[in-house]
């Protein structure tokens, strides 16, 4: 190699690491978005469940897609209370059914898209909150943490509810500085939350909370009534459903009457563990989690200590919603209660433990930095190693290779509701010309 051609070999060398250096930010998340689709789409037919809540989806879509019955609401929030969410996601999965004409991987492919929606309103909403080194901190954590890789690979409304509810989050807390036009799409996504799960009904009573802090001017009362619209029209389905189906209002009605017992101090107390259960994730070890309860007050201290201004005080003040109101709302209602019914704080939970890191990493010491990367790495590494081995019980190949068996055999899967294997009999037969299960819902 020639002098002159070793010099521009080393300029272009300089002018790509230049560029790097100038851009690690971009190249980090880049990074971490490629190893968030690898975990996500990593074995999904051994990883991927396609059970109780996937059938009743995939039953959904073929409905809209074949019988051309378009649903009013969407899937029941609690077995026989009478209480549906709206029929958004139904709409929005019967769309990758088409694409895949009714082949179930559909399932797996509305898994992987609604984690890339989450990924990215993590990066956004975290980023504007505090800054770009939080929101990567925050994009590892959750990127790498095995029961959150398991959890996105559960095809299922709640999949989507906790980054609606930090979009949320973000959006109540910039109305409550000013930013009034933010009511518009704050309107928007909590109509869309009353489409994914039942706990929606926090936020309503989180923003009555806040009501308070909103600016009382003409441009308020403006975007409000602009955003009306905006929000209703995510539960019209459900009103008009509600106003032709008695049955189901009575059942509703029924239902609360029994599981509504009122407040009471010792079921708060009972409920403190699940109220907070959201940080068992992120804690990872049993031992850990078990000082989850200081978490929160810590938080608020170092937070709000150095700087008490209003900005931070709303911020705090909204952290605490999303951990009260559940707990409050829970503590009236006496039915069981599933880990998952906690979800719209999980990112919350995530932003503390991203700031936290944050600050360690801000300190002016080498020391702190390097701490950073090997505690970073050795989280990371230790939930890769627990996800890779993990194989779901219903999982779609082994269920689709019973079913091909049977198929092939010339037997017979009679219809039932959320059984999968049905769904599957009736996709392998439909692809041989024979349309089985005619009329069933």
């Amino acid at each position: 190699m020639s002098k002159p051609e070793l010099i521009d070999d080393m300029k272009l060398i300089k002018k790509i690491f230049t560029w790097c250096l100038k851009n690690k930010y971009l190249i980090l998340v880049l990074g971490i978005f490629f190893a968030e689709l690898f975990t996500r789409m990593y074995q999904m037919d051994i990883k991927n469940p396609f059970g109780y809540d996937q059938v009743d989806n995939a039953w959904a879509a073929k409905n809209i897609i074949v019988n051309h019955w378009y649903p009013l609401v969407g899937m029941v929030a609690k077995a026989n209370s009478g209480v549906y969410i709206g029929p958004f996601y139904y709409y929005f999965i019967a769309v990758f059914y088409w694409i895949f004409n009714l082949n179930p991987i559909a399932s797996q492919a509305v898994a992987v898209i609604s984690s890339i929606f989450t990924f990215f309103a993590i990066y956004y909403v975290v980023k504007r909150l505090f800054c770009v080194e939080v929101a990567i901190i925050a994009l590892l954590i959750n990127t790498f943490n095995h029961y959150i890789m398991i959890f996105d690979k559960i095809q299922w409304p709640v999949q989507l509810l906790p980054a609606v509810s930090l979009i949320i989050f973000y959006l109540l807390y910039r109305v409550t500085l000013g930013d009034v036009k933010k009511i518009i799409p704050l309107a928007l996504f909590v109509g869309i939350a009353f489409n994914l799960h039942f706990t929606a009904i926090f936020f309503p009573i989180i923003i009555f909370l806040t009501l308070p802090l909103f600016p009382r001017t003409k441009q308020m009362l403006k975007y409000t009534l602009l955003s009306l619209p905006l929000f209703l029209i995510w539960i019209i389905p459900n009103i008009i459903y509600s106003l032709t189906d008695r049955f189901a209002n009575s059942t509703a009605t029924s239902y609360f009457s029994t599981y509504f017992h009122g407040f009471h101090l010792r079921r708060m107390g009972q409920l403190l563990g699940d109220a907070l259960i959201q940080f068992n994730p992120y804690l990872v070890d049993d031992r850990v989690s078990a000082y989850k309860v200081i978490i929160l007050p810590l938080f608020f201290g170092i937070y709000l200590f150095k700087n008490f201004s209003a900005e931070r005080k709303k911020f705090a003040y909204l952290v605490f919603l999303w951990f009260m109101v559940p707990w409050i709302v829970f503590t009236t209602y006496s039915g069981e209660i599933s880990d998952y019914y906690f979800v719209v704080n999980r990112f919350i939970v995530l932003l503390i433990f991203s700031y936290f890191v944050y600050l360690v990493w801000k300190l002016k010491y080498s020391v702190a930095k390097i701490a950073v990367i090997i505690f970073l790495a050795v989280y990371c590494a230790y939930n890769l190693m627990i996800f890779l081995p993990y194989k779901d019980e219903g999982n779609f190949y082994k269920q689709e290779k019973e079913v091909k068996q049977i198929v092939d055999q010339g037997g017979r899967i009679e219809f039932g509701v959320g059984v999968s294997k049905s769904y599957l009999y009736y996709y392998y037969m439909r692809q041989k010309g024979v349309d089985v299960y005619t009329g069933k819902d």
